[in-house]
């Protein structure tokens, strides 16, 4: 965990908060656990990023919504959108990957065994038609991309991937994992897990994953994954885990910190020229 030893791990967890107006207690009680914590569906529009520079006082956010708001006209529907919460005193070894899409946030970090490319991702769920298998696969294609063009020697994806053990896309996520030289670590360590339970508790399925390169596979400890079931504001369960690996310390690498990325811009402020 994050105050507890923050000298030999980088401590993250992921969640599908489904609403941060909503969950901002939960958020916050994260926060004070966590040294990354990853959102999916936050559901904030982009006038109303900035808020997610208020959920805790020593951690600074970067994300994105699912509207677009550039014609004037309100264009998507606010229930998606991702985003990453970090402390500030790794600020300066992060920075924000341009992704261009609602659906996946990224940050590169330097770290003691190299960068790292950490992508919090939200992918689209299976409505049984064509439309949303194009979807998926769309989106892995898209990750792929971001891990080629990536200078990071390492990569963790990470958040809701919409499939669970034998559900219509878990080939498609497994090829993904294969073909892009990464472990599914949760999978490979945990047995009968549920992430997600529907608010009439008649669904459950596990649909939160953890994929990662075999460095990083191989420095999260073996009890270092954990479903939190004291978190119930969302039909989904947090996951959280520790990486044992620390943001700059030991590292050759020059710091990629870039100042116009370590906060969300605060739109609501903003005039026409700024």
């Amino acid at each position: 965990m994050a105050n507890s030893d923050i000298n030999s791990c980088l401590s993250v967890c992921t969640f599908n908060c489904r609403s941060f107006k909503s969950s901002i207690p939960s958020i916050n009680k994260l926060c004070n656990e966590y040294d990354i914590v990853l959102l999916q569906e936050h559901w904030l529009i982009p006038d109303d990023l900035h808020l997610l520079n208020t959920t805790h006082p020593d951690f600074l956010a970067y994300g994105q919504s699912a509207v677009d708001l550039s014609t004037g006209i309100l264009v998507g529907r606010p229930f998606g959108g991702t985003a990453i919460l970090y402390r500030k005193y790794i600020a300066d070894k992060i920075k924000a990957v341009y992704t261009g899409e609602s659906r996946i946030t990224g940050i590169t970090i330097d770290t003691s065994i190299g960068p790292l490319l950490l992508l919090n991702v939200y992918m689209p769920t299976n409505y049984n038609d064509d439309i949303s298998l194009e979807s998926y696969v769309d989106c892995l294609s898209k990750l792929h991309v971001m891990i080629v063009e990536s200078d990071a020697i390492h990569t963790l994806i990470v958040g809701d991937f919409n499939c669970s053990p034998g559900s219509r896309f878990f080939t498609d996520f497994m090829k993904f994992a294969v073909d892009n030289n990464l472990l599914t670590s949760d999978l490979n360590r945990l047995r009968d897990v549920v992430t997600y339970i529907s608010d009439d508790g008649n669904k459950m399925s596990w649909v939160d994953h953890i994929l990662s390169s075999t460095a990083i596979n191989n420095i999260i400890p073996l009890d270092g994954i954990r479903v939190l079931e004291d978190i119930i504001v969302s039909d989904h369960r947090p996951v959280a885990f520790d990486v044992q690996c620390t943001a700059g310390s030991n590292s050759n690498i020059a710091s990629t910190y870039s100042p116009e990325y370590s906060m969300v811009p605060q739109w609501n402020t903003c005039d026409d020229i700024m």
